[in-house]
């Protein structure tokens, strides 16, 4: 049973900056919508869906037979829903780095939005499916290191191996790993997972295909990974034109220049080449240093498995492969993805329905009462404590207003009456009056200090609550805590997920949700 928790939905344009490329995006502003043709909505999917010329059939199973063989290697039962993608069910696609647990709550909100809009399509008899891709071969190591809970308290990986500048999925997870994360989650209070005694050691790609199952599993999530040699064989074609000129490097400096032209920061960096060269152990390496190492034409010896696609490109490998009715994806991958347009329609891949994801904000009532005593919402965007606490400062000296208007006023008196006496006193009263007002201020500071003292109890508390709870480490609560840490007010992260797609079943446009627990819930402790 579900303990005491309310959540409430609202949309999340109202939650970003207006004057924002994804404020934007998600009102249609008339500057953005030529870099990609179907809205941040469910009305988007449904138009992306009116467009498609239908699902690649040989492909599908490849694809589904891939996916099949990765399972297995897992130890995971076949999902029944690859039987459903085989027979031609639609993509609803998103994916995240290899980090430990999920990470950060926004790689959970980010498969959730993804369930949400399967189910979306589903309900309306459209066969959907939502899929997890692996983003197995980033390099970035330190991003996917560590885990928090709510109280910030983390967990911080260190395999055996070096792991500088190798894919992560490669990366070996030992059972010690294990352990370790197991009997750290129970030390902090995060919503427990099973603890896999059945392996000595496995890939870390493995490791997280168990995770997001094991999360997910109930909800459909069909998990793949692109580190795969039939995949990446079938794929061969977005390779070689990197290397023989017909690459995407020329569509992505279009799009980009055609962005900031329209006022806008690009997110991506174009790359003359945007392949990696993937050793056996995983170390990857730029094409250009490749290149000087390897000679000219070396590339056409290179079996398909030992390129990898970086940030551009790797769009285009997902879609090439998933044919997606929607991906989903956080501000700054929109963001990107935004810049691809004209890369997808040079290599004739179909442009899927490009959603933000989902957020949400989980405090308990007393928090949320603390953060209306300042007027904060999520709409009003970051604050830190100091802000906080000086605006609720403010509100207790709103009398003060009246004592500057009538401090203002006595001036422009005092300045009148000098002038009434004579020309050669107005000098000296207007250097009184600047001195006096410099005497005003250090008095409004004393009231200040003495405000903040007598409730000192109240501005320190506001100060954790945007500093630990709705801001830790100066982000977004999303951003830093592990979901299963902030779920931990219902029975099960299971239970909570289902509370989640209750929430936004039948909304037509991303949502932020504001979680509140009826029951003490120190988030940020």
């Amino acid at each position: 049973m579900m303990r005491a928790m309310n959540c409430t939905p609202t949309a999340q344009v109202d939650t970003v900056s207006s004057d924002s490329l994804i404020g934007a995006w998600l009102k249609q502003e008339e500057s953005i919508r030529p870099f990609w043709p179907f809205s941040s909505s469910f009305q988007g999917i449904q138009d992306r869906l009116a467009h498609t010329q239908g699902i690649n059939m040989e492909r599908r199973s490849l694809v589904s037979d891939a996916l099949e063989r990765q399972y297995r290697a897992a130890a995971i039962p076949i999902p029944q829903e690859i039987q459903s993608f085989r027979s031609g069910a639609r993509a609803v696609t998103t994916g995240h780095q290899l980090v430990l647990m999920g990470g950060p709550a926004f790689f959970h909100y980010k498969i959730l939005s993804a369930i949400r809009w399967a189910k979306a399509l589903s309900d309306q008899g459209i066969a959907a499916v939502p899929v997890f891709w692996l983003a197995s071969e980033d390099h970035d190591f330190e991003e996917i290191a560590q885990v928090f809970s709510s109280g910030e308290k983390a967990f911080h990986w260190r395999p055996k191996e070096d792991p500088k500048g190798k894919a992560v999925g490669r990366l070996v997870w030992t059972q010690e790993d294990e352990k370790a994360l197991a009997h750290w989650a129970n030390t902090v209070g995060v919503l427990p997972m099973q603890v896999n005694h059945s392996f000595d050691s496995m890939p870390l790609a493995q490791r997280v295909r168990m995770w997001v199952h094991e999360m997910f599993g109930e909800q459909g999530v069909l998990v793949i990974d692109g580190d795969d040699p039939e995949l990446k064989k079938a794929a061969s074609h977005l390779w070689n034109a990197e290397w023989n000129g017909g690459g995407i490097a020329d569509s992505v400096l279009e799009s980009t220049a055609a962005l900031e032209a329209a006022g806008w920061k690009a997110q991506l960096r174009p790359q003359p080449n945007n392949v990696f060269h993937l050793n056996e152990a995983g170390q990857r390496t730029r094409s250009d240093r490749w290149l000087e190492n390897n000679g000219a034409t070396s590339w056409e010896a290179v079996s398909a498995e030992k390129w990898s696609p970086n940030a551009a490109l790797r769009p285009l490998y997902q879609e090439f492969l998933l044919e997606s009715a929607a991906v989903i994806g956080g501000p700054g991958e929109v963001a990107y993805w935004l810049q691809l347009r004209r890369a997808f329609d040079h290599h004739k891949i179909e442009l899927p329905a490009l959603m933000l994801r989902d957020g949400a904000l989980v405090w308990s009532v007393e928090q949320a009462t603390l953060a209306q005593a300042v007027e904060w919402s999520p709409a009003r965007g970051m604050w830190n404590g100091a802000e906080a606490s000086a605006f609720w400062v403010s509100r207790q000296m709103e009398p003060e207003d009246e004592v500057q208007q009538a401090w203002s006023q006595w001036g422009k008196v005092l300045e009148a009456h000098a002038n009434g006496i004579g020309r050669e006193v107005v000098p000296t009263t207007l250097a009184a009056l600047k001195q006096m007002e410099k005497e005003w201020l250090r008095l409004k500071k004393k009231w200040r200090k003495s405000v903040r003292a007598r409730h000192a109890e109240r501005c320190l508390d506001l100060e954790h609550l945007f500093d630990a709870v709705i801001f830790p480490q100066a982000n977004p609560q999303e951003r830093v805590v592990n979901a299963r840490g902030l779920a931990g007010d219902a029975e099960s992260f299971e239970a909570w997920c289902r509370l989640w797609l209750q929430n936004v079943e039948g909304g037509i446009d991303p949502q932020f949700l504001i979680f509140e627990s009826l029951s003490k819930l120190d988030v940020g402790d």
